[in-house]
């Protein structure tokens, strides 16, 4: 915009000719040396803006340094959040919101409230497709809830984690098995969330990661360190304020600690051939206690992973937790790198429901609580898919 307002100054400011007159038009014309003179101004004004950037970044230092020098008689300058206030006066201890004690209340909390869609459904939100789900983007969640106890806090999981709530395969070493995937001596079992309770948790449990943005148009953000060092979640922090004279928020997001893969088997026919080809998908699951049965549920478009899982009548999920830092290969007693479980699942075609393209209106006949046939499903007038799948087994990774 200042370019633009320069450039209208100079011409307007300018000698122009007067060319082409007629009785019927009148055009002016800028001279070649003018035009010149232009395109040599905005390269020296982008250098100017240039050299203001580098001077305010260097001017939210030395702020900073003299905030320190001037609150703080130490010979270590403030090196994160919680230092920063400090050296202002107004001190805090920091915590960390991710040690393994929170998670696990912040996992049992999410199981006991009843109200947190993020565990079973999942909906992708980019792109302009016309589609405003319910119930905070996330479909209906009757199917989610069923069971639910309306907040009573069930104690924590009990047991150890590799104490099997199913039934485990048994044959010798180097075996293979089809029917649950696993062989035999490569089994993680050491390393495998094998009780529903304690794997129910770990699929609620979520990495809570907190920073500083800029405030948005309607946001209340602060612009000075003090404010700052006031704010709700301030104990969370670790990024230091940015102290440059913009107004700023704590922004949080919250992440599931494993990966959740949903795997079923496409069956089509090429040219008069029938094939089978693997399914691999990535969608949020969750795990809930029903009547004394395990289900896991997903909300979910209309794809592969929902045409397969109500044609085909089953399902493979997988839960999956890397931690390329660690030694150990698996193993549930000290830090390792790989840890999870393998949950072998049906359909419940009565606890699973299909919505029209709206994603919210349920397809006449095959709603939650319709017990219906996969020959009854008319595609055409599916869109979106609240699948529900009752455990069948819960056995190790490998």
């Amino acid at each position: 915009m200042k370019k633009k307002q320069l450039a209208l100054s100079l011409v307007c400011a300018s000698m122009v000719m007067l060319t082409g007159c007629n009785d019927d038009e009148t055009v002016y014309e800028t001279s070649p040396e003018m035009w010149d003179k232009l395109e040599q101004l905005e390269t020296e004004n982008e250098a100017l803006e240039q050299q203001n950037e580098q001077l305010a970044e260097q001017n939210t230092a030395l702020v900073a340094e003299v905030n320190y020098w001037k609150h703080n008689g130490s010979t270590v300058a403030p090196h994160d959040f919680t230092s920063q206030c400090a050296a202002i006066g107004i001190e805090f201890d920091y915590v960390d919101p991710n040690t393994p004690e929170a998670a696990r209340v912040m996992a049992v909390s999410a199981v006991a409230g009843g109200d947190d869609c993020l565990s079973c459904h999942t909906y992708d939100g980019s792109g302009d497709t016309g589609v405003t789900p319910p119930h905070g983007d996330y479909g209906d969640c009757a199917g989610c809830h069923e069971g639910h106890d309306g907040g009573t806090d069930p104690g924590g999981p009990s047991g150890e984690p590799t104490d099997p709530t199913y039934t485990q395969p048994s044959f010798a070493a180097g075996a293979v098995d089809g029917k649950t995937g696993a062989s035999g001596a490569s089994y993680y079992g050491s390393g495998s969330y094998l009780n529903a309770q304690w794997l129910q948790a770990q699929l609620d449990a979520q990495v809570h990661n907190y920073r500083w943005s800029e405030a948005a148009d309607g946001d209340t953000g602060v612009s000075t360190l003090a404010a700052a060092c006031a704010l709700d979640n301030r104990q969370h922090m670790t990024q230091m304020f940015p102290e440059d004279g913009k107004a700023y928020v704590i922004e949080s997001k919250e992440n599931a600690i494993g990966a959740k893969l949903v795997a079923t088997v496409n069956k089509f026919d090429d040219n008069g051939t029938q094939v089978e080809t693997p399914n691999i998908a990535t969608f949020g699951f969750g795990l809930k206690e029903i009547e004394g049965e395990y289900y896991t549920s997903m909300f979910i478009g209309k794809n592969n992973t929902c045409y397969n899982a109500i044609m085909n009548g089953e399902a493979r999920l997988s839960y999956y937790e890397y931690d390329p830092t660690q030694f150990a290969k698996t193993g549930l007693e000290e830090e390792s790198r790989n840890r999870g479980a393998r949950i072998i699942v049906s359909t419940d075609y009565t606890r699973t429901g299909l919505f029209a393209p709206d994603w919210a209106t349920p397809v006449p006949g095959l709603g939650a609580g319709e017990t219906f046939k996969p020959e009854d499903v008319d595609w055409n007038a599916v869109g979106a898919c609240n699948l529900t799948f009752k455990v069948e087994s819960i056995i190790p990774l490998g």
